[in-house]
């Protein structure tokens, strides 16, 4: 056994040698895996949308990278075709790996109902950073090669912290516009300075990529964004409950209290925060899970016909946007057919697409759980989604979902902590959500 036998071996033993562009090319898989998950985390996405993308991107990347090294030494491969297979021989081009992601990740959203754009905004900044991290291995072995790598680590540093955060002016796709521009570039300079020896014949292809990255930037930029799905709590955002719900806790006083104690501050405290802190703050001393399900079981008790209406401008606005083409759902805390029966009640019912309940989706809100789930049983995803709602929970799961949130505040006394999350816009009269969906971006949080 012998480490460092030479400049591009690690370790040999015997016949076995393990190169450093084995180890290095392994350290930015999982340098860029780790980038990705973190990123798409933020979108929404869990792990296992990341481990999927991961194994297609290593299969789109070893055929595109194959095929252009081909196709750019096709003379030497036609005088012994079966060698085409012979991947041990390193013979890959970053720019036909980059096509190759690019197209199974186009394959992939269509199929989840993602946004590819988006997505490729995200893995665009990785895939340098694993072409950095991964031709280190091939740098110890020809010092040019570190001129090729210090190219591709600047094109990193600017996708990752100019272009991929939010600006004004930036689109959906700028990412990967310049990643294509950039990458492309990149091989021209190393073809013309010598510095990588896999860039001998990358001239028609560099050039063609070049001009693709050009092109989908002017697309990106002149394309309007999609109409987003539209969804929305229930209580407090759609019907005002305000009565019901302090007629609630009147009860819960009766039982636990004294309604007498049940002073001002403290009903403008259960509309400030969610329910389940509500009753604990005000019933310290019982159990908040028992005391939460009697609320819910008292509420359901009665039709409360007389103590629920519409905010207004709700049944105006949500009639426009239906006639107008969006794709509207509800997602919220009440049983399912709590919500539908209030809806045929308020002559809402034919705006949604779909209605959700805390019954029919797992991790209630602040967890995006339900707002996830609507973007599949709309088979629209959520990477062009708004949600509009009243409580801290609602902008909580919004944000944790990636996706633009709407405050609606109809009690000022909510205004301070709804600020402090920070959602992407507020309004206090529905008629605003018109005026709003007509502005010139997309529909995730990342426009905040």
């Amino acid at each position: 056994m012998s480490f460092f036998p030479d400049s591009a071996t690690f370790l040999s033993i015997g016949s076995f040698a393990l190169r450093w562009y084995a180890l290095t090319l392994i350290a930015g898989v999982i340098a860029a895996y780790l980038l990705v998950s973190k990123l798409m985390k933020t979108h929404g996405y869990d792990v296992d949308t990341v481990d999927e993308m991961l194994l297609l991107c290593m299969i789109g990347g070893i055929l595109g990278g194959r095929v252009f090294w081909v196709l750019e030494n096709l003379s030497e491969y036609l005088k012994y075709i079966p060698y085409i297979f012979a991947l041990s021989d390193g013979g890959f081009d970053i720019l036909g790996t980059v096509i190759g992601i690019s197209g199974m990740m186009f394959f992939y959203c269509t199929r989840r109902h993602m946004s590819t754009l988006r997505t490729m905004d995200i893995v665009m900044p990785a895939l340098f950073l694993f072409t950095v991290i991964a031709r280190f291995g091939r740098s110890f072995g020809n010092a040019t090669v570190w001129f090729a790598n210090g190219i591709d680590l600047i094109g990193f540093l600017v996708l990752y912290f100019f272009i991929r955060p939010y600006h004004e002016g930036r689109r959906r796709g700028d990412v990967v516009a310049f990643g294509f521009m950039f990458i492309a570039l990149s091989r021209l300079i190393c073809k013309v300075f010598a510095w990588d020896p896999t860039a001998r014949n990358v001239l028609i292809p560099a050039v063609a990529v070049e001009v693709f990255g050009i092109l989908l930037y002017y697309v990106v930029h002149k394309r309007r964004p999609t109409k987003p799905i539209v969804l929305f709590d229930l209580d407090g955002t759609i019907m005002d409950t305000r009565s019901m719900v302090l007629q609630c806790f009147k009860y819960l006083y009766m039982r636990y209290n004294d309604p007498r104690n049940f002073t001002k501050e403290k009903r403008n405290l259960v509309f400030r925060v969610p329910l389940k802190e509500a009753v604990s703050q005000l019933f310290p001393d019982q159990d908040a899970d028992q005391l939460v399900d009697e609320y819910r079981k008292y509420q359901s008790s009665f039709s409360w016909s007389d103590s629920v209406s519409l905010f207004p401008n709700v049944k105006s606005t949500l009639d426009e946007l239906w006639q107008n083409g969006y794709v509207l759902g509800i997602v919220s805390t009440r049983l399912t057919s709590s919500c539908e029966s209030w809806l045929r009640q308020l002559d809402l019912s034919h705006c949604f697409g779909t209605i959700l309940g805390r019954d029919v989706y797992t991790d209630p809100k602040p967890e995006p759980g339900g707002i996830l789930y609507a973007g599949v049983k709309l088979k629209r995803g959520h990477d062009s989604c708004v949600y509009v709602g009243d409580g801290l929970n609602d902008i909580r799961a919004a944000k944790a979902a990636g996706v633009y949130s709407v405050a609606f505040i109809s009690d000022p006394t909510k205004r301070e902590a709804i600020e402090e999350l920070q959602p992407n816009k507020i309004i206090t009269d529905m008629s605003e959500l018109k005026e709003l969906l007509n502005e010139n971006h997309e529909w995730s949080d990342e426009n905040c």
